[in-house]
C-alpha cells in the first residue's frame, strides 16, 4: 500500500471508528430489536423477549470494533509499506471480522419466548434453545417488591423440580405475563402463587 493511499485508508477508519464509538449504543439497539422482531418473532407465540445482554453484547461489539480500527489506523500511519505490514493488516482485519460473526451471533441468539407448548430460553453463551414444557411445570411465584409503601412486581419464577426459572418482570413482561399465567392455570392446574419481599 502506497504512503498517501495509507494515510487515505487511515484517515477512513479513524473516521469509521468514531462514528462507530458514537453510534455504537443505538445502532446496537436497533439492530438487535429490528432482526429479533422480523426473524425470530412468530404469531404464536404468547410472549416474546430480548435479554439485556443481547443489547450490551452487541454494542460491545461495536465498542471493540472501533477500538481495533483505531489501532489499525495508527499503525497504518506510523509503519512504512512492508510485507510485515501487509500480514499485520490482514490479520488485524481478519480478528476484526472473526469478533463481528462471533459478537453478532452470540448477541442475536440470545431470547426467550413463551407459547402454548412451554418456555424455550437461548441465552448468551448457549449454542442451543433450552426448552421447559409447561407439562412439567411444578410451581409458579410472583415476588413484589414493598419499599418506601410502594408494591412493585419484581419477578416471575417458574419451578420445573429442582429448576428455577427466574424473570425479572420488566414492563414489557408485565403487560404481557397475565396471559401466559392464565393459560398455566387453566390448562395446567397450577396455580400463582404471590409473595411480597419488603425493603427496608
Amino acid at each position: 500500500m502506497r504512503e498517501h493511499n495509507a494515510d487515505r485508508a487511515g484517515s477512513l477508519l479513524v473516521t469509521t471508528a468514531v462514528i462507530l464509538l458514537f453510534a455504537s449504543v443505538p445502532i446496537g439497539i436497533f439492530l438487535v430489536a429490528f432482526i429479533h422482531q422480523s426473524f425470530y418473532l412468530k404469531n404464536n407465540y404468547l410472549f416474546f423477549d430480548t435479554p439485556m445482554s443481547s443489547y450490551v453484547t452487541m454494542v460491545a461489539m461495536f465498542l471493540i470494533i472501533a477500538v481495533l480500527l483505531i489501532f489499525i489506523a495508527i499503525y497504518l500511519f506510523k509503519s512504512y509499506e512492508s510485507k510485515k505490514r501487509s500480514f499485520i493488516l490482514v490479520l488485524s482485519t481478519l480478528i476484526t471480522i472473526v469478533i463481528t460473526i462471533i459478537g453478532g451471533y452470540l448477541s442475536l441468539d440470545n431470547y426467550f419466548y413463551m407459547d402454548k407448548e412451554g418456555l424455550y430460553y437461548d441465552d448468551l453463551w448457549g449454542l442451543e434453545k433450552t426448552a421447559y414444557s409447561w407439562d412439567e411445570i411444578t410451581a409458579m411465584k410472583q415476588i413484589n417488591k414493598k419499599e418506601n409503601g410502594t408494591l412493585s412486581p419484581e419477578k416471575v419464577i417458574f419451578t420445573y423440580g429442582e429448576d428455577k426459572i427466574e424473570l425479572p418482570l420488566t414492563h414489557k413482561l408485565r403487560n404481557e405475563i397475565d396471559p401466559v399465567i392464565g393459560y398455566i392455570e387453566n390448562a395446567k392446574g397450577v396455580k400463582l402463587v404471590l409473595e411480597t419481599r419488603t425493603v427496608e
